[in-house]
């Protein structure tokens, strides 16, 4: 991390804020234009709204040639900022606007996201942080790749009090659990068939430092479905490692391929990776303002 008297009053900032993330609604546009003017940002744009209007504002962001982005919103939607704020592109501020908020708590710590931002205005420093890629797609936080994918839309419907509606997805998910498997190769000494494969970036991971370049590869395999709905749970709070049915190792790489499409989360987002994909590391994946410590 690295502080370079960075003056944002010198610089171009833009805010995007998801309110239909969970964690803010329509009165957090006004608190956040007053944090960014009390730092001396002058004539922030802001975009507001709900989720289908979240691509229009990523792209109309992109054509104001922002220097600092923030946005406000769940994991998806800061993965979504993150792939446009690499190297190239501006400074990301990822504020906690969601429910489980695994890339902000990661960065900040347990506060709330009117704390980080006036925390990260105050003396911003910047961060280049690492992540992993498949296909077109980049995430920071954990791909989860196969079928124990489908636990977390499962999970969403519990949160959301859906239960006949998380009934109803989890017996998808135990029907394709145990239906089809995914082959992965890590290397030739690692490789095999399995329920699905996790990949956890150095960010959240206990095992590997920051600054560690390879991603922490998790492979899933269970014998019942009381073990899977154990591990299901335990995933959700990232205790990957308790688990006697997982296996884990160090990684820059990782194919996957099966008999039928690929279902996995990056980041909270559900995607299809088709009958085969492959899982990179990336070292310099995204620039980020956090707080000087």
């Amino acid at each position: 991390m690295e502080s370079n008297g960075i003056r944002l009053s010198e610089l171009k900032v833009g805010a995007i804020i998801n309110t239909s993330s969970g964690g803010c609604d329509l009165e957090s546009e006004e608190k956040v234009l007053k944090t960014l003017k009390d730092a001396g940002i002058i004539e922030p744009r802001i975009w507001c709204g709900g989720a289908d209007q979240m691509a229009s504002f990523f792209s109309e962001a992109a054509g104001q040639k922002l220097e600092v982005l923030v946005v406000l919103g769940g994991d998806g939607t800061i993965r979504t900022a993150a792939e446009g704020c690499t190297e190239e592109g501006p400074y990301l501020i990822p504020l906690p606007g969601g429910t489980l908020n695994m890339f902000s708590r990661a960065l900040y710590g347990d506060v709330s996201w009117e704390d980080a931002l006036k925390n990260t205005l105050a003396a911003p420093s910047t961060r280049v942080l690492s992540g992993g890629r498949v296909a077109d797609k980049q995430f920071f936080i954990a791909a989860i790749v196969g079928a124990p994918s489908l636990w977390a839309e499962a999970r969403e419907s519990l949160r959301e009090g859906e239960i006949v509606d998380a009934i109803k997805k989890g017996s998808v998910a135990f029907q394709n659990m145990f239906e089809t498997k995914v082959q992965y190769l890590i290397s030739e000494k690692i490789k095999g068939e399995a329920e699905g494969v996790a990949l956890i970036c150095p960010l959240i991971s206990k095992e590997m430092s920051d600054s560690e370049q390879a991603l922490e590869a998790v492979v899933i395999d269970v014998e019942s479905a009381a073990e899977v709905i154990g591990l299901a749970t335990g995933a959700a709070f990232g205790k990957w490692r308790d688990d006697r049915n997982i296996r884990l190792t160090k990684t820059k790489r990782v194919t996957v391929q099966s008999s039928k499409d690929i279902p996995a989360i990056l980041d909270g987002e559900r995607v299809n990776l088709g009958r085969s994909a492959e899982i990179n590391f990336v070292s310099r994946a995204v620039n980020l303002l956090v707080p000087a410590k």
